[in-house]
């Protein structure tokens, strides 16, 4: 882990967020994307920085057209006000899902485990929902 950077006298903490569940989900597995939502909204108002937002198996579905869940547009609305990469797991919704990656719902983009290690790799936290 890398030692957190401080922003007046507070230490800031750099996080990368693995979301594994669908956004439609029967409960209680779609109150882990709500979850995971809050507590990036939380991470954020307190300072730190999301490095990116991982959607892996089941999550992946978040990206599928259409988005029509409020879940969904959560999201979105996080990633454009505050420049969070949302990316799935291109292998998993195409194998498993059948998705067409090409499609995917803004701002979702593709990626794989490589840039999820990446990106855990150069950050502080990775936390899992």
């Amino acid at each position: 882990m890398r030692s957190a950077a401080t922003s007046k006298g507070k230490a800031v903490a750099r996080i990368v967020i693995a979301l594994h569940a669908a956004p439609a989900a029967s409960v209680p597995a779609q109150s882990r994307s709500l979850l995971a939502y809050h507590y990036a909204q939380a991470a954020l108002v307190s300072g730190h920085h999301i490095d990116m937002v991982f959607f892996y198996s089941a999550a992946v579905m978040h990206a599928q057209q259409p988005a029509e869940t409020e879940t969904v547009a959560l999201w979105q609305a996080l990633a454009h006000e505050h420049n969070i990469p949302l990316v799935i797991c291109n292998t998993v919704a195409e194998t498993t899902y059948n998705m067409n990656v090409d499609e995917l719902v803004a701002p979702f983009q593709n990626g794989g485990l490589s840039e999820f290690s990446m990106a855990a790799a150069a950050t502080d936290h990775v936390i899992q929902f």
